[in-house]
């Protein structure tokens, strides 16, 4: 089980596949007519997985998102909307859950779901009440994405000054042929959503960017249509056929399984890439970001080590890249599993041997 390692797989892919300056396009457009100030018909959003609408990726507050949707609108004229805020489309239209997600998982921001219409990295900002009265900050993980995207935008018109006669209404979409489009907005790039998703280890930017490819690849948004999309170009990379089973994006599931052998094909690839330095800056970097940030500190590994994480029960992973101290670039991959020990204890014998092979001098032979 590779844990979180697997989104060395999907995200290699994706860079590959996708480009580093790929865009994600969620389209806004209405089924009446302007007339003057006010439109006169819903405000429709055809959404394909957009992933930051954020706080991490909107100057911390990801509301800004939806407060961009509004001016974009108010830029046009808009002053109130007759009908209602509807979505379109149905870009992912299989399971909003990953293939082998655990009950356990799906309580926590981990297992989070994912639409086409995505918020905050499935999270909103909450408050809890411990039994001694105190009160404690405590995120809600979101698991209607579409109701809470449009709640958001419905949230941010008063702000901008534009009424709303009707209402927020997820729960069916409208066909999205023969709408009239109003505006379009585009993420960041490719290059910049592939280092959120990897140095904090982003499960749903991941299971995001798995359909992403399937829907840019094949015409359909599904997990089965991203696992053949991964697993051609793993086999177009010279890995095995038995040494990979793709079933999520993210590794949470249980059901991933790779062979160390598969991710340094898959590293390796990535360093001939002309990409590579895109690719090499969106790993967590030892002693300094991400995943491992308190690890390796004070050794000849500190940011030198650039590698993915992989945490799941009994399962504890790292891969990546570490440059000797002769200047050579070492690629390796360390997937435990079915260990009784502390992670800890796991994460000790890791680091031990980087910074062996940091120190270490390879020569030319």
């Amino acid at each position: 089980m590779p844990a979180s390692n697997q989104k060395l797989l999907t995200g290699a892919t994706a860079l590959t596949q996708l480009g580093p300056d790929f865009r994600f396009v969620t389209r806004f457009a209405t089924n009446g007519p302007q007339r003057d100030s006010t439109l006169d018909g819903d405000l429709i959003v055809i959404g394909r997985g957009d992933p930051t609408f954020s706080d991490s990726m909107r100057a911390g507050d990801y509301r800004n998102a939806f407060h961009d949707m509004a001016d974009s609108l108010s830029s046009r004229g808009i002053r109130r909307i007759r009908g209602s805020l509807r979505r379109a489309g149905d870009a992912f239209p299989d399971s909003t859950y990953g293939f082998g997600w655990q009950v356990d998982d799906l309580r926590t921001s981990s297992g989070a779901v994912v639409d086409e219409l995505f918020v905050n990295e499935g999270l909103l900002p909450g408050r809890r009440v411990r039994a001694n009265g105190d009160t404690v900050d405590a995120p809600i993980v979101i698991r209607d994405p579409a109701a809470a995207f449009l709640d958001a935008l419905a949230a941010a018109l008063p702000d901008r000054h534009i009424t709303l006669d009707g209402s927020a209404d997820a729960r069916a979409a409208l066909p999205d042929s023969g709408l009239l489009p109003i505006f379009e907005l585009r993420s960041p790039p490719l290059s910049a959503i592939l280092a959120r998703m990897a140095k904090p280890s982003q499960n749903q930017i991941a299971e995001i960017l798995f359909k992403t490819l399937a829907l840019e690849k094949t015409g359909v948004g599904t997990a089965d249509s991203a696992r053949r999309v991964i697993e051609r170009q793993l086999l177009a990379w010279g890995a095995l056929p038995d040494g990979f089973a793709v079933r999520d994006g993210s590794g949470l599931s249980r059901h991933d399984y790779v062979t160390p052998e598969t991710i340094v094909r898959v590293l390796d690839v990535m360093r001939t890439s002309r990409d590579f330095s895109v690719w090499y800056d969106a790993l967590p970097i030892a002693g300094v970001d991400g995943t491992i940030s308190a690890r390796m500190k004070g050794t000849p590994a500190e940011r030198n080590v650039h590698a993915k994480t992989g945490t799941v029960d009994k399962a504890r992973s790292l891969s990546g890249y570490v440059t000797t101290a002769d200047g050579r670039m070492l690629l390796f991959s360390f997937l435990c599993n079915n260990f009784t020990v502390p992670n800890r204890e796991v994460e000790r014998v890791q680091d031990a041997m980087l910074v062996l092979l940091a120190s270490s001098r390879i020569g030319t032979h």
